[in-house]
């Protein structure tokens, strides 16, 4: 009987030492400089140094979708395909749906402007959303109660080049994107540039768990994990 006991335990505290911890679905795409998700090989980059991170603090194991679109992460999301999704802006109504932990100052707005125009010495700006793209709450009303004429493009590609034959002043797009978009493009790249920095929105990133999802209960830890990693300061995102 004794012998028999004590196989029993061993074995549970061989199954404990043995488990594997549970996995955090991560819903992500290729964005350059933020994370590289090249076909073969693991994900990589600081986004994805960060993630591990709080994988780490929470006794998770991260995993991670095959590249996917923002607005079908966010979908996978509420429907508990998958864990937790990174880089979101704030909306009220994302708030309903998820618990939204900022993490870092989000770039999904960013300014672009041409070489010869100046954002200081002109206030009337004509400004290009485009169309598909993830924007913040109101952000176009609240360009034209400043005054801005706010048009939509149908894509990015279309937005720039307006940019460059100076039919728009200003196009808003997500930072690193847009950059390799204008990098790519022999006639863009000397004469489509980011607006200086002063000149640019300042709005926060997110890292979001839906509220019915299976670490919903988990939220406070998930917060309290993402503060730690903020304070610390150890990931870069932006030059």
């Amino acid at each position: 009987m004794f012998i028999r006991f004590t196989l029993a335990v061993l074995m549970m505290l061989s199954a404990n030492v043995t488990a594997k911890p549970d996995v955090l679905l991560w819903c992500l795409d290729h964005v350059p400089q933020r994370q590289h998700y090249e076909a073969g090989k693991a994900p990589y980059g600081p986004m994805v140094s960060l993630m591990q991170d709080l994988a780490r603090r929470l006794e998770l194991q991260l995993s991670y979708t095959l590249p996917t679109p923002a607005n079908r992460c966010l979908q996978q999301l509420e429907q508990g395909e998958v864990d937790i999704v990174a880089s979101l802006l704030y909306s009220s109504e994302r708030e309903q749906r998820f618990y939204l932990f900022p993490f870092d100052i989000a770039r999904s707005e960013s300014w672009f402007i041409h070489k010869d125009y100046s954002v200081n010495t002109n206030m009337m700006h004509r400004v290009t959303l485009v169309k598909g793209l993830i924007y913040s709450e109101a952000l176009a009303e609240n360009y034209k109660k400043a005054g801005y004429q706010v048009n939509l493009a149908a894509n990015m590609d279309d937005a720039l080049t307006a940019l460059f034959f100076r039919d728009t002043d200003i196009v808003v797009g997500p930072e690193h994107i847009t950059q390799a978009l204008i990098a790519r493009n022999a006639r863009y790249k000397d004469m489509l540039m980011l607006a200086p920095q002063s000149q640019q929105p300042v709005i926060e990133a997110h890292v979001a768990i839906s509220k019915t999802g299976r670490y919903a209960d988990q939220h406070q830890a998930f917060r309290q994990a993402l503060q730690q990693i903020r304070q610390e300061g150890k990931y870069r995102f932006y030059n």
